[in-house]
């Protein structure tokens, strides 16, 4: 969180969704091996027990949509692991070292700031989890511990120890790490940096304890730019403590394509109620989108065409979820598909209704200069229209002129 504050996120959303999940969100300028970084803690004396009660407190957050959902995945993320280290459903897990209500906050925090950048894709380099031991409400164990090497074996998240003898990677780091990277590199591909941020670290160590996130152009002469011409991407990191000669992130925000696989698979017994319960599984798990389409199947039956856009890392989770919530007996996988990707601006702007004004964002897409589309918010104009009592069409229709007269700026 610190690292992408120092990088540009919008503090006042940071800052909001932090309070929201009930704690206070201390930001300041500190030193870490000479090196100016930010440093953000968060206060609270509130604990969480259950995944239930965590996901309530993340529900009522001030999270956007996508900012929520990628919360509540690094949270179901996190009680998997427990859960399976524990030898328990996560429904049943009690959560220990990560149970303060602060590891709640990092999670919202983090999550507001990704989704205050509005970057397109993020890479991370493998993860230097530290070592040595660390002590526990279940008494010494080695670093890493159990849980963080449970999401790093689950995610396939690539690690190695060092250069500390210290914990670097905790189990809400991991699990953000998981829910927020879209790829890990070994090493840095050719990039245009525009910005750097450090993030400071609780302690003093033998390395600079700073997080560096760094924003950037992917070169298109990159090999990674030769397998997916119109790379997309941006940078997020690892969890507090990585030093900086391990740096975090990397990525560009003006090439406009990746390299996605499709999953599908033909139904027809299923009922509608089930197909909605499984596209909200299927976006909460990571699918980049989801769709169910009519069809005519064998013998004149009606039935359904599930089709599901993901990271080629995600493609065996999400076919479980399938497979799993339909009863299929097969699913369909194309594999390297390139897509196109139009860049995209979330605008913040004010509406005026009725004499009062309202906060609210929309969503712009561009091809280089020309502007394709202009999406108002929907969980904005939904509250506006629940506050003023007009129909959200028309709410939708104002917060789009407003935001057309933003998007020339």
């Amino acid at each position: 969180m610190a690292s992408l504050l120092d990088l540009g996120a919008d503090l006042p959303a940071v800052r909001q969704a932090v309070e929201s999940v009930g704690c206070t969100l201390d930001v300041s300028r500190q030193e870490r091996g000479h090196i100016a970084a930010t440093r953000a803690s968060v206060v609270s004396d509130r604990r969480f027990h259950s995944l239930e009660e965590a996901k309530t407190i993340l529900q009522g957050s001030s999270l956007s949509e996508k900012a929520r959902q990628d919360a509540l995945k690094a949270l179901d993320i996190l009680a998997a692991a427990e859960g399976r280290v524990h030898g328990a459903a996560k429904e049943q897990v009690h959560f220990h070292e990560v149970g303060a209500l602060d590891a709640l906050a990092d999670i919202a925090g983090c999550s507001a700031a990704r989704h205050s950048l509005s970057v397109q894709r993020i890479v991370c380099r493998t993860v230097s989890v530290g070592g040595g031991y660390v002590q526990t409400a279940h008494g010494l164990l080695p670093v890493p511990g159990p849980a963080a090497l449970e999401i790093m074996r689950a995610h396939k998240i690539p690690w190695q120890g060092g250069p500390v003898e210290q914990e670097l990677l905790t189990p809400t780091g991991g699990a953000l790490l998981a829910a927020l990277v879209d790829d890990f590199v070994p090493s840095f591909p050719s990039i245009r940096t525009e910005r750097v941020g450090y993030g400071a670290g609780s302690r003093e160590l033998e390395v600079p304890n700073v997080l560096r996130a760094v924003l950037a152009d992917l070169l298109p002469e990159d090999p990674l730019a030769s397998a997916s011409p119109l790379f997309a991407a941006i940078a997020s990191a690892p969890p507090d403590g990585a030093p900086v000669n391990h740096p975090a992130v990397a990525g560009s925000r003006h090439h406009h394509g990746d390299r996605v696989v499709q999953l599908e698979s033909n139904v027809d017994d299923v009922t509608g109620e089930v197909l909605g319960y499984l596209l909200e599984r299927l976006m909460l798990a990571g699918a980049l989108d989801a769709s169910v389409l009519p069809a005519l199947m064998k013998k004149g039956r009606a039935g359904y065409v599930i089709r599901v856009i993901a990271r080629q890392e995600q493609a065996e989770a999400l076919t479980d979820i399938l497979m799993e919530e339909t009863g299929s007996l097969g699913v369909r996988i194309f594999p390297s598909i390139h897509r196109l990707i139009a860049e995209r601006q979330e605008i913040s702007l004010q509406v005026e209704i009725d004499g009062r004004t309202f906060d609210a964002r929309a969503k712009a897409s561009r091809r280089g200069e020309r502007l394709i589309s202009l999406k108002p918010e929907y969980e904005d104009c939904k509250r506006i229209a629940e506050q003023t009592g007009l129909p959200l069409r028309s709410v939708m229709k104002k917060v789009e002129e407003a935001a057309g007269r933003g998007s020339e700026i």
